[in-house]
Formats: C-alpha cells, sequence, structure tokens
C-alpha cells in the first residue's frame, strides 16, 4: 500500500514540478497521469487485500512515471 502512495504522490508531485518549472504540458502530463491515475486505486486495492490487483496497478504507474521522465 505505501508503495502505491509513493508513486502517486512521485506523479502528483513531478507534475506540478515540471508545470511550475515553465515546461509545456505535452505528452509527457498524460504519461504522468496515467502514472496517477493507475497509482492510486492500487493503494485501495492493497487496502482491501486484492494484493495482486494492487501490485499490477503500482506497476502500470511506475511504467507512467518512467514515461513521463522520458518524455521530452
Amino acid at each position: 500500500m505505501a508503495i502505491g502512495a509513493l508513486v502517486a504522490v512521485a506523479c502528483l508531485f513531478a507534475i506540478i514540478g515540471r508545470l511550475n518549472g515553465g515546461t509545456e504540458a505535452g505528452a509527457w502530463t498524460v504519461a504522468y497521469a496515467i502514472g496517477l491515475a493507475s497509482a492510486t486505486p492500487g493503494v485501495e486495492l492493497a487496502r482491501r487485500g486484492r494484493t495482486r490487483w494492487a501490485l499490477m496497478a503500482t506497476i502500470v504507474g511506475a511504467v507512467g512515471a518512467t514515461l513521463g521522465n522520458a518524455l521530452p
């Protein structure tokens, strides 16, 4: 549960940080948003005991965050 929350918060701070840094919104915003949108339900899934689904949601969130870092 903590890892899913960490990934979601990292995506949120990355979006805020890059937008405040003057970078135009682009494909990286969508990638971070996908990461945030998939990691957030992972926290709830882990809380309810659906650990396999929570792990999958967290992995998709981490992939979204990594892709957001790779895009200009």
